[in-house]
Order: C-alpha cells, then sequence, then structure tokens
C-alpha cells in the first residue's frame, strides 16, 4: 500500500478520466480536471466512481477518510431512498452534497460538532449552509 508521500489524489480521475474519454482541457489544472470529471461521472449516474475520482480513493481503501468515497456513496444512496437530490442541476455541487449527506448519515446526531466542522471544511461556507438549510427544512 503506498504511503501518503506518494499518494497521488490526481490518478484515478486521470485514470476514469482515460476509460470515458474525459480529455483534459488545455491548460486546466489537475484539481479542476479531478472536479470536472467527478462532476460528469456523478451527472451520468456514475456514483462509485464519482465519489472515487473526487477523493482519489477507492471505495474499499482502508485509507480513506470520513469523508471518502464511501460517505459520498452513502449520502447519494439516502438521497436517492428520499427520491430527491440537493443539487439535480449541478454534477459538482451534488458531489459536494453527497459526502456532506453521507456524513450526517454515517454520524446521525451524536456528533453534531464533528460533522458540521467536516461539511463546512469540505464544501465550504455557503455550500454548507444550503446542506444544512436544506436538511432543516424537511423537519419542518
Amino acid at each position: 500500500m503506498p504511503t501518503d508521500e506518494k499518494f497521488d489524489i490526481n490518478a484515478l480521475a486521470c485514470e476514469y478520466g482515460e476509460h470515458y474519454k474525459i480529455e483534459k482541457r488545455n491548460g486546466e489544472s489537475d484539481d479542476v480536471y479531478r472536479s470536472r470529471v467527478a462532476g460528469e461521472l456523478r451527472k451520468q449516474s456514475k456514483i462509485i466512481e464519482a465519489h472515487e475520482a473526487f477523493s482519489g480513493r477507492r471505495y474499499d481503501d482502508p485509507e480513506q477518510e470520513s469523508t471518502g468515497p464511501m460517505a459520498g456513496i452513502s449520502g447519494a444512496v439516502a438521497q436517492i431512498m428520499q427520491e430527491r437530490e440537493y443539487s439535480p442541476r449541478d454534477p459538482n455541487r451534488q458531489i459536494g452534497d453527497d459526502i456532506a449527506a453521507g456524513v450526517l448519515v454515517q454520524n446521525g446526531d451524536n456528533s453534531t460538532k464533528e460533522v458540521l466542522g467536516a461539511i463546512f471544511g469540505l464544501l465550504g461556507t455557503s455550500a454548507g449552509m444550503d446542506v444544512l438549510n436544506a436538511v432543516s427544512k424537511n423537519k419542518k
């Protein structure tokens, strides 16, 4: 298993981009390409591949963090079970919404501070607030 020093977060996005014929644009940075590949795969309903490309880890990688592909996959499944997606018209933002929903599903109400910290840290204040607003509207 590679050490963190040798871990390339963009490797899976490049692999999936080649496989699904999503070409890297001229002058596009690796991080932007990784995000775009993940969004394109999410748009095609390739949820597992999208979250693997975004995180750079396979769904069964024991080194994934709490916001890794399993969080995103869990969040996507939870949204499907509720027959809704938070950002259906924006696949790149939907990736973040999947992860935020997955963190909430995996942690439940036991660690609200940790969940909020993960959401805001991963998605940024604006997207995190959008998720929280959507969740609070569902409870009313």
